[in-house]
């Protein structure tokens, strides 16, 4: 007859072995966590095969080259590599491609971010899909960037923003972006023709007589007298500067796309018809020497070489309203566009 203790002695064996085999199991530590926000530096928008040098940053602890960062995109060249500062060759075909980064390191969680960079066309006129190109275009000597040009009344005017690099900037600093949608300056950077002028610009008037600024030789900035002539010309009634232009937005600007997708955001109060063939594109704008940008897609802003007080004046088409609008802006703190424009009558066509 086998007792209650011999019934009682297996199981308590098995307990003591089981405990005996988990107190002996190492505790696993709780995995960290890195501090500081991983990033890369590629640009939203480039061209087809361009260098450019990509560096990850952003990781704060852990420091040092317990870091070990991994680059991964089909397309790229290289498409896989161990570093944090790699030369990547970009795709030489139009489309959007992403780039994914890791960040690893011993007794640390993974941290991994994406970023895409949209492959564009060179050359603007093919690269900007309906864009409507004139018959008469002029290189820039400064830099042999060409530009399209139209007769609207007793002007001659660019039909594309300007590009110079010589002063003000790019949005979001991506310089694919300004031979998309041209470069954006402050009122005393576009007036003066200098990042830095060294002394205050003054406004100027009269039909053709606007300062040169950035804009090339025998070109200038449009002056209150030359917008006013351009709304006239393209509407068929007089209109003053300070008007409000309604209707005008719509007939200024070109419902254009980049690889198939619309620049303007839509709505149905600026069908965005590009009557004019001016091809007004929604650059955006810039602020506080470039710290942050804002519009791109639904605005754009134009100087005019006049100006109140610190002041200067502006034209604007917004994407949900059909006006051609006008308004001011501090001059040294605000960066927009700029089209050129010159005398019709001393020109042939």
């Amino acid at each position: 007859m086998v007792s209650k203790k011999s019934n009682l002695f297996f199981p308590l064996l098995a307990v003591f072995i089981l405990t005996l085999a988990t107190g002996c199991k190492k505790e696993e530590a709780d995995p960290l966590y890195m501090s500081g926000a991983l990033t890369f530096n590629l640009p939203s928008y480039t061209f087809p095969g361009e260098k450019i040098l990509i560096e990850a940053s952003g990781v704060t602890k852990p420091q040092g080259d317990s870091v070990v960062y991994t680059f991964m995109g089909k397309h790229f060249t290289p498409d896989s590599v161990v570093a944090q500062s790699v030369l990547f060759t970009l795709p030489d075909s139009l489309g959007t491609y992403t780039l994914t980064l890791t960040a690893s390191a011993e007794g640390y969680t993974k941290s991994v971010i994406s970023h895409s960079t949209t492959i564009i066309h060179r050359v603007f006129s093919v690269m900007v899909e309906g864009f409507k190109p004139s018959l008469d275009s002029i290189t820039d000597p400064r830099d042999n960037k060409v530009y399209y040009y139209k007769r609207y009344g007793d002007l001659d005017w660019f039909i594309q923003n300007l590009n110079w690099s010589g002063a003000g900037l790019t949005y979001s600093d991506i310089p694919a972006l300004g031979h998309m949608l041209g470069g954006l300056y402050t009122w005393n950077q576009a007036i003066s023709g200098e990042n830095a002028p060294p002394s205050p610009p003054q406004q100027v008037s009269g039909l053709g007589a606007g300062p040169r600024g950035v804009c090339p030789e025998g070109w200038a900035i449009p002056t209150a007298e030359d917008w006013a002539d351009l709304a006239s010309a393209v509407s068929g009634k007089p209109l003053g500067f300070l008007d409000p232009w309604n209707g005008l937005g719509e007939v200024f600007s070109v419902d254009a796309k980049i690889n198939g997708n619309k620049l303007w955001k839509y709505h149905p109060d600026n069908e965005k018809t590009n009557v004019s063939g001016w091809n007004a594109l929604p650059a955006g704008y810039g602020l506080l020497s470039g710290a942050t940008f804002s519009g791109y897609g639904q605005t754009s802003f134009w100087w005019a070489s006049c100006a109140d007080g610190n002041q200067g004046y502006y034209r604007l088409i917004h994407y949900a309203v059909d006006r051609f609008s006008c308004a001011t802006t501090d001059k040294s703190s605000v960066y927009a566009s700029v089209r050129c424009v010159r005398k019709a009558d001393n020109n042939s066509k």
